[in-house]
């Protein structure tokens, strides 16, 4: 098997977990405050989720906290046990607001904070590293959306 049958995109990696580009939509205009959702709107953030998954340093820190996340659900990581998501873990948050950091600056990571607080939609249902990954990709595009 050639190198090239091995490659996955990164969209490959998010249906992977069960997450698609419309779930983060929806779970980033859930937490719309004193504006309307718009289809408008709604463009505009699947857009910018998809520019924003271009950027390679977005896409390997996605799938940094997916392998992780393999790995701590599997017990691959000799003393490691995170079943309850226990507070003392903070890398989760650290890719997070990376992630969103890497996308819209500073103001992005107060924005990951009411995702990751809040944890609409998707973001939700996910895992303990993979809520603040995608809470970190909805918070920066949403952050990138409003100062355009």
């Amino acid at each position: 098997m050639k190198d090239e049958d091995l490659s996955r995109s990164i969209y490959d990696y998010m249906a992977e977990v069960g997450v698609e580009i419309s779930l983060l939509v929806d779970a980033g205009l859930e937490l719309l405050a004193g504006v309307e959702r718009t289809k408008e709107l709604e463009i505009a953030l699947e857009k910018q989720i998809r520019k924003s998954l271009e950027d390679i340093n977005v896409v390997v820190l996605i799938v940094a906290g997916i392998r992780v996340e393999e790995d701590l659900e599997n017990h691959r990581i000799h003393g490691v046990d995170v079943d309850d998501d226990p507070a003392y873990l903070y890398s989760d948050e650290v890719l997070g607001m990376a992630i969103a950091n890497q996308i819209a600056g500073t103001k992005a990571i107060f924005n990951f904070k009411r995702y990751d607080e809040e944890k609409p939609g998707i973001i939700g249902t996910l895992g303990p590293m993979l809520d603040d990954v995608f809470a970190g990709l909805v918070a920066g595009c949403m952050s990138k959306v409003f100062e355009e």
